[in-house]
């Protein structure tokens, strides 16, 4: 059995390379065609930083195989050079699709890139024979490897398919440290014909398919959170839409029921929002309901159990969740006062007002979410008819 399993995989390094060479050249096929045919998927970066990773890397695998007869420099120090750039590449389009290109994480890849590129060719040009670049080489792969892996395992939110592309990559990225260690004390190339050469080879063969088999996922997972997003969330503001609303606050008034906690409704309501459209136009109203969502999510007026939601066109209603006494007074209050405050540099003598309707209580079995939002509009209707520009509490003389 053992004997069968070292002829699976001690193959002819050569024809290994080859295969990584056009299994690279397929993937950025693969990879343009999906960005042809998928083209609402946005970010031409990524697409572009992927397929320049291929690319990179069959070129890489172009100048390893044919080492002999180009000269060295192409072969040994360009190709290896291509090699470590396309892998940065990769890593890159890996934090991309997560939207971790943090600024720390980008400097560590350019310096990690950097450093394995002038240890590559520095060892290369003092002492051309010594098998120690491989060892730099091999090192520079798993640590510029290593940073999306470990980003991916430690994403926020963390997927199922998150953490098994994050461990797999590790996984994979481990098997080059034996290379490593093995270049040190034995004089190798990279065409060199030893088991370890196939398996290093073998895995990156590995890496390549699942590689690209993870990127698709990864984007297929991220257009499928915007599709998610899409219908969840107003275009404009941000906000939960009021399907969103729906679905949470239903779960949320059932949850206050059980605990007898106390839950408040707000109705809040742009005062002549329609006369201001027609003067001001609809992208100036626009900046309204985008100023008034701002305040309703700020985390000054919300704590982080409170839903609040744009119910539709400049109507906003917010569920606080187990509300202490006098809080919700507070949070109307803090709400009415940065209306008060809020001015607009293209008309700085404009002013707008909100009313808000509220209606607070201890949801009990019998109790229905929509009698809470009916009660809060009435007292909506209450502050719109009172004058506006105020806050009025449901009380039950008024429906």
């Amino acid at each position: 059995m053992f004997e069968m399993l070292h002829a699976l995989v001690d193959m002819e390094v050569k024809t290994l390379i080859a295969v990584l060479f056009w299994g690279n050249v397929a993937s950025v096929a693969l990879i343009l065609s999906y960005r042809l045919f998928i083209p609402d998927l946005r970010n031409r970066f990524l697409f572009s930083c992927s397929s320049i990773a291929r690319l990179a890397q069959a070129a890489a695998y172009f100048c390893l195989f044919f080492r002999g007869s180009l000269p060295n420099i192409v072969s040994v120090n360009v190709g290896n050079s291509l090699l470590l750039t396309g892998f940065c590449l990769e890593s890159l389009s890996l934090l991309i699709i997560i939207q971790a290109v943090e600024r720390r994480l980008c400097l560590l890849l350019a310096g990690v890139l950097g450093v394995s590129l002038l240890l590559f060719n520095g060892i290369g040009f003092a002492y051309p024979d010594s098998s120690i670049r491989v060892v730099s080489a091999s090192l520079g792969v798993f640590l510029i490897m290593a940073i999306p892996s470990v980003r991916l395992l430690t994403a926020k939110p963390a997927s199922a398919l998150k953490i098994t592309v994050g461990t797999f990559y590790l996984l994979f990225t481990v098997l080059l440290i034996p290379h490593a260690f093995y270049a040190l004390f034995h004089d190798i190339t990279v065409v060199s014909n030893a088991l370890v050469q196939s398996l290093t080879f073998i895995s990156l063969i590995l890496l390549l398919v699942f590689g690209l088999s993870a990127f698709l996922l990864l984007i297929k997972e991220k257009s499928d959170e915007i599709t998610s997003a899409l219908a969840t969330t107003d275009y404009l503001t941000g906000l939960p839409n009021r399907r969103n609303f729906s679905k949470q606050a239903t779960r949320m008034f059932e949850q206050s029921k059980q605990t007898h906690s106390a839950l408040s409704i707000l109705f809040l309501d742009i005062d002549y929002f329609k006369a201001i459209n027609d003067r001001y136009g609809h992208a100036f109203g626009d900046a309204i309901l985008l100023k008034v969502a701002r305040f309703i999510r700020s985390r000054r007026s919300l704590g982080s159990s409170d839903f609040p939601c744009r119910y539709g066109g400049d109507e906003f209603v917010v569920l606080l969740h187990d509300v202490m006494p006098g809080e919700t007074a507070q949070i109307t209050t803090r709400i009415m006062d940065e209306v008060a405050n809020t001015r607009f540099a293209e008309y700085p003598d404009f002013i707008f007002t909100v009313s808000i309707g509220v209606h607070e209580g201890h949801p009990d079995r019998g109790d229905m979410l929509e009698d809470y939002l009916e009660k809060a509009d009435m007292a909506l209707y209450a502050a719109k008819n009172g004058g506006r520009n105020r806050v009025v509490e449901y009380r039950g003389d008024m429906g």
